[in-house]
């Protein structure tokens, strides 16, 4: 707990078994073969359909190939939260949330992402602020060549920036005047950017307002397979946004709202 406070974040070395990442993989590759009905959604990152979303109903096997992610699959694979939830990672998850976690996002991504330097809370700011927590599941090695994790250690103690309307909530015609404040905070505490490498089955757990991004891919051959979970607080949600089974508690729909179990 020490070093979390410090620095923001946890690494859990062997924290999933072979099965499970086996498990995991296998379910990614069950969404693409049974894609033609299939309305969960990609996000693809790269190529030239950079910035597009597409149903997988939508998307060409082509897209496979590009940097992608894989949205909430958490609301309807039950192996999903299954992973999310293993033994190890529901433990230190009470700890750091000082309560009972609830899943709210998923994210499935077969490349680095690659993705600019930006605070969670921009996209899904919580409930309460600071109770949320972020993990990284490596399903396959990574390095500094397959685009890795990339962190400011100690970030997290930077005081948020709020925008006009006093939300965390990312606006892009103020992100200018964010940036700058951003930029002078790093440089002022005098934070350095890490990398996280590892193995398969590792875990990355970050604070809410963790500063991160994706390194560049350097080996474009290389993917780099992980399942990413945001969690928030399940006492800091109304019960009718709950739903619950043996594995554990879960958002009811996704925070897009293009999937709901909603009875």
């Amino acid at each position: 707990m020490r070093f979390w406070e410090d620095n923001g974040y946890l690494i859990l070395r062997r924290a999933l078994l072979p099965r499970d990442i086996h498990a995991m993989l296998n379910v990614v590759d069950q969404q693409w073969l049974a894609r033609k009905s299939n309305d969960h959604q990609i996000d693809v990152l790269s190529g030239p359909d950079d910035g597009k979303t597409f149903r997988l109903s939508e998307a060409k096997l082509a897209h496979r190939n590009a940097v992608y992610k894989l949205n909430n699959l958490f609301l309807r694979v039950p192996e999903v939260r299954g992973i999310a939830y293993s033994p190890v990672l529901r433990a230190v998850l009470i700890d750091l949330l000082e309560g009972e976690p609830l899943i709210c996002n998923s994210l499935n991504f077969e490349r680095g992402s690659q993705q600019p330097f930006h605070f969670d809370t921009w996209y899904m700011p919580p409930p309460v602020d600071t109770r949320m927590v972020a993990v990284n599941i490596a399903l396959e090695p990574v390095d500094g060549d397959n685009g890795p994790f990339t962190y400011y250690p100690g970030s997290h103690k930077i005081p948020p920036w709020r925008f006009s309307d006093g939300r965390l909530n990312y606006k892009h015609e103020e992100s200018n005047a964010m940036f700058d404040y951003v930029n002078a905070e790093i440089k002022r505490r005098g934070l350095k950017p890490e990398r996280f490498s590892g193995e398969a089955g590792d875990v990355f757990l970050w604070h809410a307002h963790l500063y991160h991004g994706g390194a560049p891919i350097t080996d474009p051959s290389r993917t780099r397979k992980s399942l990413v979970v945001h969690y928030w607080r399940v006492g800091d949600l109304p019960l009718e946004k709950v739903r619950r089974d043996r594995i554990g508690a879960y958002l009811n729909h996704t925070l897009r709202g293009e999937i709901s179990l909603l009875s």
